[in-house]
């Protein structure tokens, strides 16, 4: 069992396979950017759904026009999503996929992003991937570059797609290119948090990657800090 818990006090208990990706703070930040700003119910996709943290926790909060639709590329993943959605009696729609691959059909109010998006040299070292893969290229770039090229196809307009930048990344590059892909963008929210303990061990790769500008963080009284960002891309 897996209690995915929010700032506000709202938690949610969840099943999760042992090979499933445990939600991060990303996750979180996600859906208070979500609730902040969405009131009332949607049509929502949830990509990259894990074990349904995200996706569920909209749910519970009333902002989810069932059923909801959830995908992975997992095949654990997506038969956590399943249980949970059972479990918490909420209709569901759930696919194994690659990205946006097998929605082709479909087009959604409310898309959110929670795939791989730091870069792929930090997940060597990252206890996050421990169970899955995290094939995003040296900048944390390719699989959100991929997202940006095709998600209006899959947008219900007026729409809404929500998606992270996370300093293990290239921050400046995504950013740009996502600005040059969406005429309506905006920052939503920001968390800052301490990088694991078991990265530390590990800083001088960063500062490495650092260099290159593949990820950024700054060093705040010995403290190495990272940051999400959370953005907006309206549809209309």
């Amino acid at each position: 069992m897996y209690n995915f818990k929010l700032d506000n006090g709202f938690s949610i208990d969840l099943e999760k396979s042992n090979n499933v990706f445990t939600p991060t703070g990303t996750s979180k930040v996600l859906v208070d950017a979500i609730i902040e700003n969405i009131k009332n119910k949607k049509k929502v996709l949830d990509l990259g759904c894990g074990c349904g943290a995200i996706g569920l926790s909209l749910f519970k909060n009333n902002i989810v026009k069932e059923p909801i639709y959830a995908s992975d590329i997992s095949e654990e993943a997506v038969n956590d999503f399943r249980i949970n959605s059972q479990k918490h009696k909420c209709k569901s729609i759930v696919k194994q996929s690659h990205l946006l691959k097998e929605w082709k059909e479909d087009k959604f109010e409310i898309i959110v992003c929670d795939v791989s998006a730091i870069s792929e040299e930090v997940a060597k070292f990252s206890n996050w991937f421990d169970v899955t893969s995290c094939k995003t290229g040296i900048d944390g770039s390719k699989l959100m570059k991929e997202i940006f090229e095709n998600i209006e196809n899959y947008i219900e307009k007026p729409g809404h797609f929500y998606f992270p930048i996370i300093s293990l990344s290239n921050v400046d590059y995504i950013k740009d290119y996502s600005f040059s892909k969406f005429k309506k963008i905006k920052k939503v929210k920001r968390f800052n948090w301490p990088l694991p303990e078991e990265m530390m061990k590990h800083f001088d790769d960063l500062k490495e990657l650092k260099k290159k500008k593949c990820v950024d963080f700054k060093e705040v009284l010995g403290m190495v800090i990272c940051y999400t960002d959370v953005y907006e891309v309206s549809f209309e």
